[in-house]
């Protein structure tokens, strides 16, 4: 059984290398028409002649190199798909899989090594979609920001982030990502009944040994009836040993969705309670699309199995047809229901997992029926 294991493994396995490598050539390619202006720009602007075409290349492998996680949640899925149409279509085809079954092997046995294989990228891709991807993708970004703009000192601009457990507001002008330093800064520290307490600015602001120095700034104070006591004290420098956020927070803030892992995701939700409803389930909706995403090749490998295995007498084209058809009612599907629950209709979790669990019963009903 062992042989036959790997048999089935290999006849997998080889394929999906080969559509891995394809997909992400095709991903680059397509990614390439968008990004291409950006390139253009920094080759206008890094030097003349060969060394200014050397360095864009340069920038470019190492734009991809840390794009490639980022493409690897979004191509596995459909590699996995039709890597199992071919693997058991061809199996099919020449008869292998009744010389199985005449043998006495169970069908379950046959399909265990794929639905292996889908488990396994299954963590692969959820240890991508949480830790490698987003943070890798937002590098990326930062970098193709950093070479298109005239001055790369701010990745940042204009972040307002509220802490209401704290009663904090915030507004930044700029914020450096590499040496956590703000510029312009503009803080309200507001009682509970909402009246401010202090409004601190300063020019600039240090995160150092874990807590922030301010510089060039100056504190006025408010009584309970939002009158100015007295003038403003100004600083020079100014250790502000009482504010607890870190700039991972205003980092956070500034990020967009797809640069976020779902534990960003879900700090962000938790300190932005006082964001309206809507903004709140969508940014659910959102969460709940991200745990869903490694599940995706599970949902793969059930569509694949049945398909490949019915269709390979009939010529592996309406297979192909067959599976990507029912891979794109679960998109259709998973994408119709997100939309309904960012409308209020549904619950955010219904939305994200209602075409996860559908076709997860799908799936398994029809591979139980090649018994």
């Amino acid at each position: 059984m062992k042989i036959l294991a790997r048999h089935l493994f290999m006849n997998l396995f080889q394929p999906l290398i080969y559509l891995l490598i394809a997909f992400a050539l095709l991903f680059i390619i397509g990614d390439l028409m968008d990004t291409m202006k950006d390139f253009n720009k920094i080759l206008t602007t890094t030097g003349e002649g060969g060394a200014g075409f050397w360095d864009v290349s340069r920038i470019m492998l190492h734009y991809y190199s840390l794009q490639l996680p980022s493409m690897v949640i979004f191509i596995v899925p459909i590699c996995l798909l039709l890597a199992t149409l071919y693997s058991l279509s061809q199996m099919t085809r020449h008869s292998e899989i009744v010389a199985m079954r005449a043998s006495g092997v169970s069908i379950y046995r046959i399909v265990r090594p794929y639905l292996l294989m889908g488990f396994f990228c299954f963590l692969f891709t959820a240890v991508v979609n949480e830790y490698t991807g987003p943070r890798y993708a937002y590098r990326a970004h930062q970098l193709l920001e950093s070479k298109t703009k005239a001055s790369d000192d701010i990745y940042f601009e204009n972040i307002a982030y509220k802490n209401p457990t704290l009663g904090h507001e915030w507004h930044i002008v700029g914020f450096d990502t590499r040496s956590y330093t703000m510029k312009g800064i503009t803080l309200r520290i507001r009682r509970k009944d909402g009246s401010d307490r202090e409004k601190i600015t300063a020019r600039k602001g240090h995160w150092l040994d874990r807590r922030w120095w301010f510089e060039d700034g100056e504190i006025q104070r408010f009584d309970e009836n939002n009158t100015r006591l007295g003038r403003p004290e100004t600083f020079q420098t100014l250790e502000m040993r009482y504010l607890k956020e870190r700039p991972e927070e205003f980092m956070r803030e500034a990020k967009d969705p797809a640069h976020q892992s779902s534990l960003e995701l879900y700090e962000y939700i938790k300190t932005h309670r006082h964001l309206s409803l809507r903004e709140i389930r969508s940014d659910l909706v959102d969460l709940h699309h991200k745990l869903t995403m490694p599940f995706i090749c599970i949902i793969a490998v059930l569509i694949g199995i049945p398909v490949g295995a019915h269709t390979g007498r009939k010529g592996a084209l309406s297979g192909i047809m067959m599976a990507i058809g029912l891979f794109f009612a679960f998109y259709a599907t998973q994408f119709t229901m997100e939309y309904l629950a960012k409308q209020l209709y549904i619950k955010p979790w219904v939305g994200a997992w209602s075409a996860i669990i559908a076709f997860f019963f799908i799936g398994s009903a029809l591979i139980y029926r090649m018994r």
